[in-house]
């Protein structure tokens, strides 16, 4: 008799009813940004405030190149049409969108993968540290100091990084790290040298980006690992003869990871439209720079690019959660339609 196939089809149809619902949620937000930058920005503004200022046929010929005469959802109806095959229309200043929108999006990932790596990394371990010390000094000294970091804003971080690491660079004679651009300007590096050299680039600000997140997940992640430490099923798991840093190895850590799972996907997003402070204190050209700058142009279209990649990073990574609750949970992959 063959298995019966209803929880694996049930799961799928499940995963993929998650899957509309947040590429729904995704045209959603790309919509309202798009709209809320319609509706506030002119970009003609500073085409009418030259002087002397343009003849009206200049300023109507631009209106209509931008489409300023359409209704916004028929606008964006329009430069949604072109998404599926690349096209995410023209900045107000008639450059193409998609071969920039590629290149900082590369930046954008580069930085802010490395960073979150690092502060899964270091706020898991710290959190199950510091839950295995409860009550202690080491615990109480990293509560303070997780406090201090996450009062901290991410500009007054970043110069703060530059400053430490400053006095390192002048006693070692050399540029160990470097403070700005993604690599050094004029540098004609191959190989290994080249990677040496984005990596030299790439640490400071991936300190940046990781330190108040790790400070973050490591209080959430203590709070979690001390509700299971005090768990039925760990004490029976001790009662069959598991040893207590066995049990918490075998059992404790898998189950405290779960809900910090879900919660390193919803904070992804808020973590990357933070890190556009990151990206201007460092002089990295991603996505965040890019936003400001069409912000300060008026430009919707840029808007609505780096919002549309935004929220396609964060379905991925809640994709990617709801993979890893499955290892980690077994009732999950046993969970029905």
């Amino acid at each position: 008799m063959a298995a019966p196939s209803g929880p694996p089809a049930g799961a799928a149809g499940r995963l993929l009813r998650r899957l509309a619902w947040r590429l729904g949620l995704c045209l959603a937000a790309t919509f309202t940004a798009y709209v809320l930058a319609s509706i506030s920005f002119d970009p003609l503004a500073e085409l009418r405030g030259q002087q002397p200022p343009p003849p009206q046929a200049v300023i109507d010929a631009q209106a209509q190149r931008l489409g300023l005469d359409d209704p916004v959802p028929q606008r964006f109806l329009g430069w949604l049409a072109g998404v599926p095959h690349g096209d995410f229309g023209e900045t107000v200043t008639g450059q193409e969108i998609g071969d920039e929108l590629w290149r900082r999006c590369g930046t954008s990932v580069r930085l802010f993968l490395a960073g979150s790596l690092l502060a899964i990394v270091l706020g898991v371990a710290i959190g199950l540290w510091n839950a295995l010390r409860d009550g202690r000094p080491s615990d109480r000294m990293s509560l303070f100091a997780s406090l201090i970091i996450l009062a901290v804003p991410v500009f007054v971080l970043g110069t703060v990084l530059k400053m430490l690491w400053l006095p390192l660079n002048e006693a070692a004679g050399t540029q160990l790290l470097y403070f700005s651009a993604e690599t050094t300007p004029g540098a004609d590096h191959t190989g290994w040298a080249a990677i040496g050299d984005r990596l030299r680039h790439l640490a400071l600000p991936t300190l940046a980006i990781a330190l108040p997140q790790a400070a973050f997940y490591s209080r959430y992640q203590r709070a979690a690992m001390l509700d299971v430490l005090g768990s039925d099923f760990l004490r029976a798991a001790r009662a069959k003869g598991l040893r207590h840093r066995q049990a918490v190895l075998r059992h404790g850590v898998r189950i405290a990871l779960i809900p910090m799972v879900t919660l390193f996907a919803f904070t992804f997003g808020l973590h990357l439209t933070g890190g556009v402070f990151t990206e201007r204190v460092f002089g990295w050209n991603g996505m965040g720079d890019w936003l400001l700058r069409g912000i300060q142009d008026e430009d919707a279209n840029i808007v609505a690019s780096v919002t549309l990649f935004i929220a396609v990073l964060v379905v991925l990574a809640g994709m990617l959660a709801d993979g890893v609750l499955a290892l980690l949970d077994p009732r999950i992959r046993r969970a029905g339609p």
